[in-house]
């Protein structure tokens, strides 16, 4: 999919009740980490990138009083954001008219995996952190036991929207390829419900690998499917990650980086 038809699919495409349920639980698992990883109360300014209903800038503004901004390209899911009085803009980060050189935190959580240039997203994000600030970006460990168990199975492997999978030293590598970037920390962990799905492959027979992935069929399905159980995530993923995240990128199938923009 060329670049221009992928940002016109995630305009035109995302929003629903799945999408919701998934961000929501998805942004207080995130919360945990971020508690863990950096000092919120010092944090005045923010900028989350594909920042989606605003879950987590709800989180940020209300718990710590931060000026959280966000971008995120679906017109659906900014327009909630913005009914829920947060200030998000529906356009690339390029194009958002947000000031550059200024926010003490500029975050993505599994974005990056969606770009075709993930040196040049993170060289753009870059950008707008303040000199001295901070950069946090989350995706998916492809070279996590469940990766390499699941194969074809494992329920990151999106080909049609995630184009760039990392291990942690893809990651480590695309961070040092920015001027003035350095990773400070990393912190990573396995979701219990991925650890469920490889616990039990064993007993499943294996797809080929040429039918492991149906593209009609997700296609068909993406919107209307149901975000399985929603309300035990809600409580159980946060409790979870609390439990289980530890500070270096390769113990787990979730990467956190955070890199320090250099004064």
């Amino acid at each position: 999919m060329a670049d221009e038809g992928l940002y016109a699919y995630y305009r035109d495409s995302f929003g629903g009740k799945r999408h919701l349920q998934g961000q929501t639980v998805n942004a207080r698992t995130n919360a945990v980490a971020l508690k863990s990883l950096l000092t919120l109360s010092a944090v005045r300014t923010w900028l989350d990138v594909g920042t989606g209903y605003g879950i987590l800038l709800q989180w940020l503004r209300r718990k710590y009083k931060i000026e959280a901004e966000g971008v995120e390209l679906s017109q659906q899911e900014a327009q909630y954001a913005q009914q829920l009085g947060l200030p998000v803009r529906c356009a690339l980060l390029s194009e958002s008219g947000l000031p550059r050189d200024h926010y003490d935190v500029v975050s993505s959580f599994e974005v990056i995996e969606h770009t075709p240039d993930p040196i040049a997203f993170l060289t753009d994000m870059a950008q707008y952190v303040r000199p001295g600030g901070q950069l946090v970006v989350m995706t998916d460990n492809f070279e996590s036991p469940p990766a390499i168990k699941l194969r074809g199975s494992f329920p990151k492997w999106i080909p049609h929207t995630h184009i760039s999978h990392f291990t942690p030293s893809s990651l480590q590598r695309c961070i040092d390829a920015v001027p003035g970037l350095k990773l400070e920390q990393g912190a990573a962990y396995t979701p219990w419900d991925l650890l469920a799905r490889e616990w039990l492959s064993p007993f499943k027979r294996p797809l080929p690998d040429d039918q492991a992935y149906d593209m009609h069929a997700v296609l068909s399905t993406e919107m209307t499917r149901e975000y399985r159980l929603y309300r035990v995530r809600h409580l159980l993923n946060p409790v979870w990650a609390r439990l289980h995240l530890r500070k270096t990128l390769g113990h787990g199938a979730l990467m956190y980086s955070v890199c320090r923009r250099r004064p």
